[in-house]
């Protein structure tokens, strides 16, 4: 009986009252509604003493608990389950839950209902009733871009990049997640073409994004690629000069956060944190190529279309865990799987989020076999010259897996053998392998081969050498060959993934005089496989 008494004499019952975070605030005005609400106490040893579930768009929760100082109370809004934190007994597990992995970047704009997190420290809990109010923000943040060029510069495309699919619940971390950071990517948006456009992007909806710092950047011009931190978002724009200032695209690459998290943000350019529950509006100027800017990648007359710059770097090479490096023997527990050939992918590849570029198999698939079937029309871009060479990345990964010449389809051997291609790269995010198109064995020769190819990008020629000495084909070999497992490539033709005509196919030959491109009949059996992928 007296301890039934003592029991009674330590309960206490806490109401909290739930409010969203002031909507006027500008910096961080983002709607959400408040369906049902978590409410966990946690004592000041950091074990849970009570919690309790509410539906129905709740305005306050009743938890029973026990007399307590230094209490923490936490209130989770929209889980939808009253068993979501079964099994959570200590604040510490419940700092250490993650939200559920977003299947694509903009999941979060399609929701009304996001988890919304609030927490209210040093709460004394007294025997009988006590009242307190814990106020929910957001765990993700809202951004919108301004994207103002001059009146000689045409925005082509943008895409938000490499943002979280998932964070923490509770806040107060300084990292992401350890389970993963996918890196997910919005799809890239073209625009229309007039110069002087200003262009609105987004909104787009975010997870918090706890990059971290880097002290290197402490200027705008100095927030590039090499600076920032592991797992930085970035918006990617693409643009062009127009009329007398043609002949140029370059793409930007412009950094989130660079803001701290007070309640009043001020700038700091060191900081790549994206933090929650805020509402960034980013104005951003271009007023040229960029070309001595460390933030952009300019690339002169004859730069493709539909074409995104990417992360890596050509002539590093390509570890199973998806790693690149600029040895060609491989870390401890990896194996070198391809060498970077090109950091230029087709915008269909970098919207599926192969954001670093493409890498060369370091052995042939096949050596020797045909195309396909000659006189049927393959429903690929027909490229008849160098110039169209030269345009088209994009055969391979369309043909393969749009068009379905993969290695189920026996009717086109050539491709069959190339996405059969028997090296694992189940350890990273990639395309798979594929045949690849006459332009990426374009950039095969130029970047591996280190050779320029530029005066030959424009031309009309359909045959002949794209390089005339053996400078190329010495150089791609030597890089292939530098790797464990490389295989040079033979003195014969390789078959590409690109469509000449209903019934020839153009081809590749490295030889100790030159590179030569010409076409070929789709049906001949004595042209050599080599495969691609994008990472």
């Amino acid at each position: 009986m007296d301890d039934m008494l003592d029991e009674n004499k330590d309960a206490a019952t806490l109401t909290v009252k739930i409010a969203q975070q002031d909507p006027t605030t500008v910096t961080r005005a983002i709607s959400d509604a408040i369906e049902n609400v978590n409410v966990l106490v946690f004592d000041a040893q950091g074990h849970l003493v009570g919690s309790a579930y509410a539906s129905s768009n709740p305005t306050a929760v009743s938890v029973s608990a026990r007399v307590s100082n230094g209490c923490t109370v936490c209130a989770i809004a929209n889980t939808g389950s009253s068993s979501y934190f079964d099994g959570i007994s200590t604040l510490t597990e419940l700092q250490a839950k993650v939200t559920p992995a977003l299947a694509s970047a903009d999941a979060l704009g399609a929701k009304s209902n996001e988890i919304l997190y609030g927490t209210i420290p040093g709460v004394t809990l007294s025997s009988g009733t006590n009242t307190q109010t814990v106020i929910l923000s957001r765990l993700y943040s809202k951004y919108t871009f301004t994207i103002t060029p001059s009146s000689d510069i045409a925005i082509t495309s943008y895409q938000l990049c490499n943002v979280p699919n998932e964070c923490y619940i509770a806040s107060g971390n300084t990292s992401n997640p350890t389970t993963g950071f996918a890196g997910l990517n919005f799809s890239a948006v073209a625009t229309p073409v007039y110069a002087g456009t200003v262009v609105n992007a987004g909104p787009y909806y975010i997870y918090e994004n706890l990059a971290g710092t880097a002290s290197a950047s402490n200027t705008a011009e100095l927030r590039t690629a090499a600076n920032a931190p592991s797992g930085s978002s970035y918006l990617l724009i693409t643009a062009g000069g127009t009329g007398y200032n043609a002949g140029w695209t370059s793409t930007y690459r412009v950094y989130l956060g660079g803001v701290t998290n007070a309640t009043s943000p001020v700038l700091d350019y060191t900081n790549f944190n994206v933090n929650r529950n805020f509402n960034y509006q980013c104005n951003i100027a271009i007023f040229g190529s960029g070309a001595n800017d460390a933030r952009v990648t300019y690339q002169s007359q004859g730069t493709r279309a539909n074409a995104v710059t990417g992360t890596a770097t050509p002539g590093t090479y390509l570890y199973s865990d998806g790693t690149t490096g600029t040895s060609g023997t491989p870390p401890a527990g990896t194996t070198v799987v391809g060498i970077v050939f090109s950091n230029q992918l087709s915008s269909a590849e970098y919207s599926k989020g192969y954001t670093h570029g493409y890498a060369l198999a370091l052995k042939d698939a096949s050596t020797g076999t045909s195309w396909g079937p000659y006189g049927v029309d393959a429903g690929l871009t027909k490229v008849t010259t160098f110039a169209g060479y030269y345009n088209d990345i994009t055969a391979g990964y369309y043909g393969t897996f749009t068009k379905g010449y993969n290695k189920s389809n026996s009717s086109y051997p050539a491709w069959k053998a190339a996405n059969n291609y028997n090296v694992d790269v189940s350890g990273f995010k990639n395309s798979g392998w594929y045949l690849p198109s006459i332009g990426q064995w374009w950039d095969v020769c130029a970047n591996l081969g280190k050779v320029d190819l530029t005066s030959m990008q424009a031309s009309s020629s359909s045959y002949g050498n794209v390089y005339s000495t053996g400078t190329a084909t010495t150089n791609v070999n030597a890089a292939i060959n530098a790797a464990v497992g490389g295989q040079a490539l033979t003195s014969s033709y390789y078959w590409s993934a690109s469509e000449w005509s209903p019934g020839n196919a153009p081809r590749v030959h490295f030889y100790s005089s030159g590179v030569a491109l010409d076409y070929r009949s789709k049906d001949g059996t004595d042209y050599y496989v080599r495969a691609v992928l994008a990472f």
